[in-house]
């Protein structure tokens, strides 16, 4: 009985180590079977996103870089840059206006004024004191600076020009061939302020001198073109008086002011009259709209193009115009915006003088007829739509005319 009893306990052990290892080697397979069963589940319950959006789920964005500006503030790198290379033109919430026509902006608070000096140097700076004071043949005006639009200084009075000027011309006669093409070379780069002078020494007695001024001359006067107004505050003033412009008017006269003291991003800096061309005070917003007029438009019949541009009164208008009709019924003939005089009509009194074919406008739906032509400048007298057309009753026309408007508004 006990030899028996002890017999069984051996067995026993065995048993249970075989089932203690079994459980060991057992288990973790099943554990390892079970985690990806668990992990599994959700993924059959939900699409599984595109490999893409997969990586932009796991990559965490960076923290975009900041900057601080001149008034404290943290802003974005990036916006930072966008708005040094616009110059900030987007921002037009702040400060800033936007036209609903050409999309350009126009700054409530303008830039500083612009010296344009002789040499060719600008520099943007805002001149101290109140305004300027310009003797007229009337008496003495004082235009205050807000009123000022531009101001363009005479020639004259820059004296060590002229008298440069005078000594090259003299220069011109010298027995020396070298100092002869040097002054010849100098006057050449002055350019139009020594046109006067050298007009004049083409009367000289000196055979060598008369002979290289006409070579001037006609060299100057060849590179003279009509300027564009926007460029028009670059070409030296001839004369004895200034031109300040101003919101209201135009003044002739002498500007007292013999210099100028200027606050720049440099400093305070002095300009002396003499060696200043230009001052521009503010540039005038240039609106530009173009339009397609058919050849059908005929004005006479009372069929006009609405060009959509309202003008206000007091506004500097231009328009140029291009391109060929053909007046189908009137034999073929074609005709740019000038139109021809070559065919005689009868016409209303309105239209009388104006060339057959020739692009016409009018200002408003009342307002009085005027010829365009191929460029027409003017100043409107009473605000109102633009309206444009062809100077013809009836026919058929073939074409279309291409029409630019440009607005000026300060």
């Amino acid at each position: 009985m006990t030899e028996r009893n002890h017999c069984s306990r051996p067995g026993s052990f065995r048993i249970s180590s075989i089932l203690l290892i079994s459980i060991i080697f057992l288990a973790p397979s099943a554990w390892v079977v079970a985690a990806p069963q668990e992990k599994e589940a959700p993924k059959k319950a939900q699409k599984a996103p595109p490999a893409k959006k997969a990586v932009q789920a796991i990559v965490k964005p960076a923290k975009p870089v900041q900057i601080k500006t001149a008034d404290g503030k943290k802003i974005p790198l990036v916006d930072a840059i966008k708005k040094a290379v616009s110059g900030g033109a987007e921002k037009t919430a702040k400060g800033e206006k936007a036209s609903a026509e050409t999309g350009k902006v126009r700054k409530n608070s303008p830039s500083p004024p612009m010296f344009h000096m002789r040499d060719g140097t600008r520099l943007a700076g805002i001149p101290e004191g109140e305004g300027v004071k310009v003797k007229t043949a009337y008496g003495t005006l004082t235009v205050p600076m807000r009123e000022l639009v531009r101001i363009r200084f005479c020639s004259s009075v820059d004296s060590n020009l002229s008298e440069k000027i005078a000594g090259l011309i003299q220069q011109l006669g010298h027995e020396e061939f070298d100092l002869r093409e040097e002054a010849t070379e100098k006057l050449t780069a002055i350019g139009l302020p020594a046109l006067k002078a050298l007009e004049k020494a083409q009367q000289s007695e000196d055979e060598e001198i008369k002979a290289r001024a006409e070579k001037l001359v006609s060299q100057l006067e060849g590179n003279v073109e009509e300027p564009d107004e926007d460029e028009l505050h670059l070409i030296p003033l001839e004369g004895e008086e200034d031109e300040v412009e101003t919101a209201e008017f135009t003044i002739k006269g002498r500007i007292e002011e013999q210099s100028f003291m200027v606050k720049t991003r440099y400093g305070s800096l002095g300009f002396k009259r003499a060696d200043i061309l230009s001052i521009v005070f503010q540039e005038p917003l240039v609106t530009r709209l173009s339009f397609d007029v058919p050849g059908a438009t005929l004005a006479e019949k009372n069929s006009w193009f609405d060009s959509q541009a309202d003008l206000a009164e007091g506004e500097e208008f231009r328009l140029k115009a291009s391109g060929i009709l053909t007046l189908a019924t009137h034999n073929g003939t074609k005709c740019g915006p000038d139109g021809t005089r070559s065919i005689k009509r009868t016409s209303p009194p309105a239209f009388k003088e104006f060339p057959t074919g020739s692009l016409v406008g009018k200002i408003g739906k009342t307002g009085k007829p005027f010829l365009i032509g191929t460029d027409y400048d003017g100043v409107v007298e009473k605000k109102g739509r633009l309206f444009l057309g062809i100077a013809l009753q009836s026919g058929v026309v073939q074409g279309k005319l291409k029409v630019v408007l440009e607005k000026r508004t300060r």
